[in-house]
């Protein structure tokens, strides 16, 4: 049973990040500054963790302070969360990997208990370059890649396409929603309207956000809301589920004027 638990927890962990943003400073030839940062809890999932672990042993209510306590030790022999020397070693190989024009010029981690924050800063040459920037994945004790789904956010600016349209730019990306990614993870298959429910409680503080800061004039935009030349998009568990492929697909759009 308890390996059934953990199961779940690293099939649901590679999307458990509840409060990701990604900037974006441009200039006028399309070079600029960008931004990555993640923050991941893991409390929301343990509680679900071990609700599981309850009812699949007949029991009811809610686990006891001890059976919280027990979770969180296993989850954390998990290996969730990064360790740092190790992580530090893995970004030395990610400043190496990364394209030429793009240098990071910022780089902070913090551990928690259960999950940390991580923030980058990049600088680049042109703003397309950003597409191919590909965080270090999870590896197994040889430092081979691990196997098991990718996280999403593993390529922070994955879904940036920039487009020359002559007299206007388009700029778009892809919109994650992580609670439908840890769905179609589950090793237990399709889940019944009860883990839906737990699922989605658990992303219930999640938060997506994207900014873009432009000297161009804006021909059209779908942001949530604009502060001076910068446009903001920002998600929750709630209208993400309210969106539909196509505009998932979608997702940050903006059109300049040159």
């Amino acid at each position: 049973m308890k390996r059934i638990v953990l199961a779940c927890v690293a099939a649901l962990s590679l999307t458990g990040c509840f409060d990701v943003e990604n900037k974006l400073s441009l200039n006028k030839d399309l070079s600029g500054k960008a931004g990555f940062a993640m923050k991941v809890n893991m409390e929301p999932m343990v509680l679900m963790m071990a609700r599981m672990q309850r009812q699949m042993a007949g029991q009811e209510g809610d686990p006891t302070p001890a059976e919280l306590a027990e979770l969180k030790k296993s989850f954390k022999s998990t290996g969730t969360s990064p360790d740092k020397a190790k992580m530090n070693a893995e970004m030395d190989k990610f400043r190496k990997s990364l394209p030429p024009g793009v240098k990071l010029v910022e780089n902070t981690f913090a551990e928690k208990e259960l999950g940390f924050d991580l923030g980058l800063g990049f600088e680049f040459d042109n703003v397309s370059k950003l597409a191919l920037i590909k965080l270090p994945g999870k590896t197994d004790a040889q430092g081979q890649a691990a196997p098991g789904p990718e996280n999403p956010f593993d390529s922070p600016f994955g879904g940036l396409e920039v487009k020359d349209e002559g007299a206007t730019i388009l700029l778009t990306s892809k919109t994650v929603n992580p609670a439908a990614e840890a769905e179609q993870q589950s090793p237990m298959g399709e889940m019944d309207p009860e883990m839906k429910k737990q699922v989605a409680e658990m992303f219930k503080g999640l938060r997506l956000a994207y900014r873009i800061e432009a000297p161009f004039e804006v021909v059209e935009h779908n942001a949530t809301r604009k502060q001076g030349n910068t446009l903001i998009w920002e998600y929750n568990i709630e209208n993400l589920e309210k969106m539909k492929p196509e505009d998932l697909a979608q997702g940050v759009r903006v059109r300049y004027k040159k």
